[in-house]
């Protein structure tokens, strides 16, 4: 008996509001509710850039969803769904802190970007976990089959470039990279394949400038449109191609999310295109043309320029893993630098109870981002 009064008393204890000392702002019921008033000594002691208060804005509204969904699900015993609702709030905060902070001192020295030695440290870490938020997905975004966030174009952007760089996305989708550039005030020009996805892309730019231009065409035609278009030499390309087999191949089983979008009217593949590359059938002519497509790119780029290639190792339905990412490593590494590899992780991402209670499926939540260089 005296444990369950002692169970009843902390459960009681969950269910009461958060008491502390601490005052909201006048102007909010909400803790994320940033003062605009902050000196210039405190903005330098917080080490805050100027446009700070655009920046907390503009994070402002997430930041207090996050925290709301985080301790309801708390207050009613759901710790499951408290913590991942926490994990993305730190994951807002540290996107927050990277936007608006400045920290350590820039050296004239750095050819690569404009992040100070405390910042470059920051993204040198060889793992980053990024996930989209729900609600930046409207409808249009949501039918795109297998989008990436703009954050993590974002971190990876900032690094490999300066401001006023030119970034490249040979498959641009719906434009993460597009909007990534913009914010970062990079100029960028891409390639769609779907004219339903390049429109999309460039929808989401709101100025209309001849530093951002969405191709409707094909990714083996890049060298040609750079050529013919006058386009300035690129920086930093930065793409997810299409996955070889992957969206279109069921793997049996529970309902997968893939199952899921079919039933609900989204797109089941990027498109029915012969020329696109996803609809390869046989993973050697996959592989062929994707080095085709990327050795031509290294005729547009900078010398020094990097190029981001991100990619999944694929199971398909034989339960035979085909290393993609890793082989495509190899084939290109003998025209490229090899650099390193990033490992992007979701954390929120959908768990498939794949293979029981018979075989090993293993919930696959991260990609290779693989990092080449051309000969400077």
């Amino acid at each position: 008996m005296t444990i369950k009064k002692e169970t009843s008393k902390k459960a009681a204890a969950f269910s009461q509001p958060i008491d502390d000392n601490r005052q909201k702002s006048p102007s909010s019921n909400n803790w994320f509710a940033f003062r605009e008033d902050l000196s210039d000594s405190e903005r330098d002691r917080l080490s805050l850039l100027p446009d700070y208060v655009r920046v907390f804005s503009s994070k402002q509204d997430s930041l207090n969803a996050w925290l709301s969904h985080a301790q309801d699900a708390f207050f009613q015993g759901n710790l499951t769904q408290a913590a991942k609702d926490f994990r993305s709030l730190a994951g807002e905060l540290k996107i927050l802190e990277a936007t608006a902070s400045s920290e350590g001192t820039y050296d004239t020295r750095n050819s690569l970007n404009d992040l100070t030695g405390k910042e470059w440290l920051k993204h040198t870490k060889s793992w980053v976990i990024v996930d989209g938020k729900p609600s930046d997905i409207d409808i249009d975004i949501e039918n795109h089959p297998a989008s990436y966030p703009p954050e993590l174009c974002k971190f990876f952007i900032e690094f490999f470039t300066k401001h006023d760089d030119w970034v490249f996305d040979p498959f641009m989708g719906i434009g993460s990279t597009f909007v990534a550039s913009y914010e970062l005030k990079r100029n960028c020009w891409g390639i769609e394949l779907n004219p339903k996805y390049a429109q999309y892309a460039e929808s989401r730019i709101p100025i209309k400038t001849s530093n951002y231009k969405i191709f409707t065409a094909d990714a083996r035609d890049s060298y040609k449109i750079w050529k013919e278009s006058n386009l300035p030499g690129v920086k930093f390309i930065i793409t997810s191609p299409p996955y070889w087999n992957m969206l279109a191949e069921s793997r049996g089983g529970v309902k997968s999310i893939q199952k899921q979008r079919i039933e609900e009217g989204f797109d089941e593949k990027y498109s029915d295109d012969p020329r696109d590359i996803g609809n390869i059938d046989q993973v050697e002519t996959y592989l062929e043309e994707m080095k085709k497509i990327f050795l031509e790119l290294k005729k547009i780029m900078v010398p020094g320029g990097y190029i981001m290639i991100i990619l999944q190792n694929i199971r398909p339905k034989d339960g035979i893993m085909q290393p993609i990412a890793w082989r495509l490593a190899l084939a290109l590494k003998k025209d490229f630098n090899l650099r390193q590899e990033f490992i992007w992780c979701q954390d929120q991402k959908f768990m498939g109870i794949w293979g029981y209670p018979k075989t090993f499926v293993s919930n696959v939540h991260h990609h290779y981002c693989l990092v080449f260089q051309k000969d400077e």
